[in-house]
């Protein structure tokens, strides 16, 4: 037997394990999983940007005064362009906590009612292998885990 056939028996052998062990589905699952909560993350940080932002604001300025003042205003035009792409930054970071509303309203009614076994278990193994296979379905509302 060659190399060559060694190798495509060894790859049908995978094949097989992974039709049986229901990789696909699972790796689906983990991946609307992963999206579904990285949209919760971003939502949640979008949040606290916005409701922070003047403390940001103020804080910046503090320091880019104490700045000016070590520094005898030599960097003021450096503090200054820090200053407004820090506020861009965090004007983005406020706007995406609109963004994934509409997207997590479908996911997040399932997710107090649905907790599957499988996707429990499963959920290490398909974390090693996940990002490298998502296909970005989106069935991840019937499969939800709920954790704190």
């Amino acid at each position: 037997m060659t190399t060559t056939d060694q190798l495509r028996n060894a790859l049908r052998d995978l094949e097989a394990k992974a039709r049986e062990m229901d990789l696909e589905a699972k790796l689906t699952t983990f991946a609307d999983q992963a999206d579904h909560y990285l949209q919760l993350a971003a939502t949640k940080a979008g949040e606290l940007a916005h409701d922070n932002r003047e403390r940001i604001d103020d804080q910046l300025t503090r320091a880019g005064a104490a700045v000016d003042g070590r520094t005898d205003g030599k960097y003021a035009s450096y503090v200054g362009k820090l200053h407004v792409g820090v506020m861009s930054g965090v004007d983005w970071v406020a706007d995406q906590r609109t963004t994934p509303t509409s997207a997590s309203t479908s996911t997040s009614t399932s997710t107090s009612t649905n907790t599957t076994p499988d996707a429990t278990a499963s959920q290490p193994t398909d974390a090693a292998a996940g990002p490298a296979t998502t296909d970005g379905g989106s069935s991840a509302s019937s499969t939800e885990r709920n954790e704190p």
